[in-house]
């Protein structure tokens, strides 16, 4: 931890002039490093046992001048419960590198990524992940499939805008990453590419993913349909993702309402999101790696509260169904989120 905090020091004071000689007629944030941190605490109940989940997760920028940007993602979890099971709470706190990666921008239609990236595959591992992002605060069934071992990969990986119009725009990414077995580098040797359409006159997103995973104990294929959707006339947000392996298959589906729009709603409700969330997985051949070994479906419902854009109250309550027990899922806590600029002045 002290190397990488005395790194990350030389690195911001490496970067600082190259802060000073930004050009401000080009850009208003200018080459200032920042800072972005979310908080959070969640009491998770799972089938009677009780855990306290205090998690911080840093994420850091460097700019290295316009076209290369250092960024890398920790993440800080603990685990208390209670001793014998009614006894005082006893844990520990894990720490992890998420992501650590040097992105260069090629052009305007290509980011070259190196070092341990995020696995672009599907909807949630890249972008609802993070503690003050995600609506439910469990992650999804089949969540697993993709994302063997870690999540995350070690290697190379180019992503950018194919094309871009006023009608629609197509994304992409393709990567490779290597077996890892280094301490908090560890990855699985895969493939694989995500592309989406968006239509930015509806809010529509509708995009697929696809990886084979080249590790023991067989080469396997993943993929994932998926699509994101928010109507411009209403403050709803609706997500679905389906996904395939060897070992099983699934889907998930969830929309959140906020409740600004009700006529009769005071200030208060205003600031209320509800959410809804349905998920089933099948398992085929055994299920294991990433989905679980038998058919469950899992309903839930979520409550948030924003006191704030970035602070905000959370609940859910979710019913796990299976053929050997039907278990509850509760969450309660919550989320904040801030971001500081690393140089006096910046912003």
């Amino acid at each position: 931890m002290k190397i990488w905090l005395l790194s990350c020091c030389l690195l911001v004071c490496t970067i600082a002039p190259l802060a000073q000689d930004t050009d401000s007629n080009s850009t208003h944030a200018g080459y200032v490093p920042a800072l972005s941190v979310g908080l959070g605490y969640v009491e998770n109940v799972n089938g009677g046992t009780s855990t306290l989940e205090p998690t911080i997760q840093p994420v850091l920028l460097l700019p290295l001048g316009s076209h290369i940007l250092g960024e890398a993602r920790g993440d800080f979890v603990g685990a208390f419960e209670r001793r014998n099971g009614n006894g005082d709470y006893t844990g520990q706190v894990f720490s992890d590198l998420d992501y650590a990666q040097l992105d260069w921008l090629a052009d305007t239609h290509a980011i070259v990524v190196g070092g341990k990236f995020i696995t672009p595959f599907g909807l949630y591992d890249e972008r609802l992940v993070p503690i003050w992002i995600a609506t439910f605060q469990d992650t999804p069934l089949t969540y697993g499939i993709g994302t063997q071992t870690s999540g995350f990969g070690v290697g190379g990986e180019v992503r950018g805008v194919v094309t871009q119009t006023d009608d629609f725009s197509v994304q992409y990414a393709a990567y490779f990453s290597a077996h890892s077995n280094v301490s908090q580098f560890p990855a699985a040797r895969t493939t694989g590419f995500d592309t989406s359409i968006y239509f930015p006159a509806r809010h529509l997103e509708v995009g697929t993913s696809y990886q084979r995973f080249l590790d023991d104990p067989r080469n396997v294929n993943n993929e994932a349909i998926y699509t994101s959707w928010q109507p411009p006339q209403i403050p709803l947000d609706i997500k679905a993702e389906y996904d395939h392996s060897y070992y099983g298959q699934g889907y998930w589906i969830q929309a959140g309402y906020m409740l600004s729009q009700i006529p009769i709603a005071t200030s208060f409700f205003k600031n209320v999101q509800v959410a809804g969330r349905m998920q089933q997985s099948f398992p085929d051949n055994g299920g294991g790696n990433g989905v679980p070994g038998v058919q469950t479906e899992r309903p839930g419902i979520a409550l948030n509260y924003y006191l704030r854009d970035n602070l905000r109250l959370i609940s859910s309550y979710e019913r796990n169904f299976t053929a050997h027990k039907d278990t509850n899922l509760w969450n309660v806590g919550f989320t904040y989120r801030f971001l500081w600029p690393l140089w006096p002045g910046g912003k």
